[in-house]
């Protein structure tokens, strides 16, 4: 599966947003999270305002995931916390998490 819109990268905006999503399972449950986040991967790349989606599983941790993401703007990032695959997400997570889910957002330099 292609994580990445090649044409929708290129052609970024200046004001895109990168944004990095943590996540941490308890000790074992890293395939049980990995099963939760699959289902966000499709639809997540389907919506207009993301860039690239992509999933990382630690190489030292087998329980740790990390997400690569690219938006178009902080309305996009708004807009895909509202879709239907993102409802409930807390719900499902929670119980499996060793820690909260950790989110970082950065801006790119030298894009004049």
């Amino acid at each position: 599966m292609e994580t990445t819109n090649i044409e929708r990268f290129q052609n970024r905006p200046k004001n895109s947003i990168k944004l990095l999503a943590f996540l941490e399972a308890k000790k074992g449950k890293g395939d049980e999270l990995w099963k939760i986040l699959q289902e966000l991967i499709e639809p997540t790349l389907a919506e207009p305002g993301n860039i690239a989606y992509v999933p990382h599983r630690s190489v030292d941790n087998p329980d740790s995931f990390m997400f690569d993401e690219i938006w178009r703007d902080q309305n996009a990032i708004d807009l895909h916390f509202k879709q239907p695959h993102m409802h409930n997400l807390e719900e499902k997570l929670n119980p499996i998490l060793e820690k909260p889910l950790e989110i970082r957002m950065y801006s790119e330099l030298n894009r004049n």
